[in-house]
């Protein structure tokens, strides 16, 4: 058991080593690579980003991105730069990813919806956001949301105890104190910690440096990590991930035929988030994301919810 404890945190200190390092050699706005995309913010504009691969197209899906105009009233935000610095890493990660995804996660996530009732899975849901409110408690209250920090610390002793442990939520049906997750990734953003580059962690799937290391982090500091033992704790945490990336299984799926080259098309979704996200603070700080994850601590919006609004296809 001894081993085992060890061996995680050494993962652990591993990846958050890893996510600092890159975070090093690549943090900056994106605004400030000389050979970055360029993206056109007109209202109904198609989005344009340029890669080792080429260039590739995409149409707008949630909204538009108003230009903002200069002293003598020409704009000067008609461009919008990224870049994918780490591309030579994320490609091969997404490449693992996918066929994980493909082979392993998506069937395995079909039968167990198939099997495990609707009411079962829900409860499931329940308890994992339960065990994580004390954290959403602690973020909120480093943001300065008082309030909300002493709303999630009541969910978290109402839903315990009268909602037996979690598996209920009666915070919500009887109290009507809804949930609010928030994440180190939202305490970063409160006080202005850019997203550094866009960034695909294995199996976790796409994300950014930011809330890369707010996962990561997370995972390490876990209200579970005090509730149970190692191993036990990877095995339970690997569960509610799994569990989350159930229902989007086959959505990625459907995405996935979109495209001959499934890295850049999620990657381009992810990156046109980011853009609505920037107009649009208050309402998402977060970019979406679009591939399944099986994290379920940071995302902001589902696969399901854009698959309505996402591009016929990807250009080469």
């Amino acid at each position: 058991m001894l081993t085992h404890h060890l061996l995680k945190k050494f993962i652990s200190g591993s990846l958050l080593s890893a996510s600092l390092f890159l975070s090093a050699c690549s943090t900056h706005s994106p605004q400030q690579a000389p050979e970055q995309a360029e993206i056109s913010n007109k209202a109904g504009s198609e989005l344009v980003v340029n890669s080792s691969h080429g260039e590739q197209t995409i149409e707008p899906t949630v909204v538009s991105y108003p230009a903002q105009n200069n002293a003598q009233g020409v704009s000067n935000s008609e461009n919008i730069a990224f870049d994918d610095p780490l591309e030579f890493i994320n490609r091969p990660i997404f490449a693992f990813n996918d066929k994980l995804f493909e082979y392993v996660l998506i069937p395995a996530a079909k039968g167990y919806t198939n099997v495990v009732p609707d009411p079962v899975r829900t409860s499931v849901g329940h308890f994992f956001g339960n065990i994580r409110e004390p954290l959403n408690a602690l973020n909120q209250l480093f943001q300065g949301e008082v309030s909300d920090s002493g709303k999630s610390i009541g969910r978290f002793l109402i839903n315990s105890t009268v909602g037996l442990l979690g598996f209920f939520d009666p915070a919500t049906a009887w109290f009507e104190i809804d949930e609010n997750v928030s994440t180190i990734n939202d305490t970063l953003v409160k006080y202005d910690v850019g997203y550094g580059s866009y960034l695909v962690l294995p199996i976790l799937g796409q994300s950014d440096l930011r809330n890369g290391f707010s996962t990561i982090t997370e995972s390490v500091f876990h209200p579970i990590q005090y509730a149970a033992e190692s191993p036990e704790t990877l095995y339970i945490q690997s569960y509610g991930g799994f569990h989350a990336f159930a229902p989007e299984a086959p959505t990625y799926e459907e995405l996935r035929k979109e495209t001959d080259d499934p890295y850049v098309f999620f990657r381009n979704l992810y990156m046109q988030s980011m853009l609505r996200d920037q107009q649009y603070p208050a309402e998402n700080q977060e970019p979406q994301n679009v591939e399944p994850s099986t994290n379920d601590n940071n995302a902001t919006s589902t696969p399901s919810e854009l698959a309505d609004d996402a591009p016929a296809s990807s250009q080469e």
